[in-house]
């Protein structure tokens, strides 16, 4: 026996038979590897899925927005948006100077008079006398002019006496009021009397420079086949006696 086999520990053999080599202590991280790899794929499967349909949102509507510019016309306003939808409304027609018709008045025959009205003159400063015994009246035809004692004229003049004031009245047929100017022209007129029109039941007082707008009854005035009027009527003079003096002036009113 030599002295390395007599002194030097023989070491074990690594052949057949032998003990086994230690495992590695990572192998077992690999099941939590798989598990966070299967998760961040599933979230970029969903982040992926989003915007794709993101992505088909926007191709819509680019899609929309190319028809309606193919039409020539804005896109419809979605409900509650609070925009003005595509229906226009069309432009009102331009003046052009023409004079406006008189237009006619709804539910009758009697057409509205305005600014434009282009009115003629029937007759200017005719000159009444009226003349009646207390307590009695006379009527006044303003189509004419004359003064007459039957019954269904424009205007009842009614004298008084022992000191009362002599009065007009309106018959019920036709519309008028008081005014304060003897110069108005019909327009004028009918303008007061569309303000301030008077009742048959007020007695205007018959003095001296009292004025008074009539306006003829139009189904009157077609019955006789004569022409609708506005007239105006100032008190010039009343004498002692209690005659009174009118000045009547008096326009034609176009149909």
């Amino acid at each position: 026996m030599t002295s390395d086999q007599q002194g030097a520990p023989v070491p074990p053999s690594s052949g057949p038979g032998g003990p086994a080599a230690p495992k590695s202590s990572g192998g077992s991280r690999w099941p939590l590897v798989a598990a966070g790899a299967a998760a961040l794929a599933l979230v970029l499967g969903l982040l992926a899925t989003a915007l794709s349909l993101r992505a088909l949102d926007q191709a819509n509507d680019a899609r929309d927005i190319a028809r309606a510019a193919g039409a020539g016309r804005p896109l419809d306003p979605s409900p509650g948006s609070g925009q003005p939808t595509d229906a226009s409304t069309a432009p009102a027609p331009e003046p052009t100077g023409a004079e406006q018709a008189p237009e006619q008045t709804p539910g009758t025959s009697q057409p509205s008079l305005n600014q434009q009205t282009r009115y003629t003159d029937k007759y200017v400063d005719q000159r009444l006398t009226l003349r009646a015994a207390c307590d009695s009246s006379v009527d006044i035809d303003l189509d004419r002019p004359e003064v007459r004692v039957s019954d269904g004229e424009e205007i009842r003049f009614t004298a008084r006496c022992g000191g009362n004031s002599s009065y007009f009245n309106l018959t019920r047929s036709t519309n008028g009021t008081q005014v304060d100017s003897a110069s108005l022209g019909a327009a004028d007129c009918n303008d007061r009397i569309l303000k301030g029109a008077i009742g048959p039941d007020i007695n205007v007082p018959a003095r001296k420079g009292v004025a008074i707008c009539v306006r003829t009854s139009l189904p009157d005035a077609q019955e006789r086949g004569d022409t609708w009027k506005m007239a105006l009527l100032q008190v010039t003079d009343v004498g002692d006696d209690g005659t009174v003096v009118v000045t009547v002036r008096a326009w034609n009113i176009p149909l």
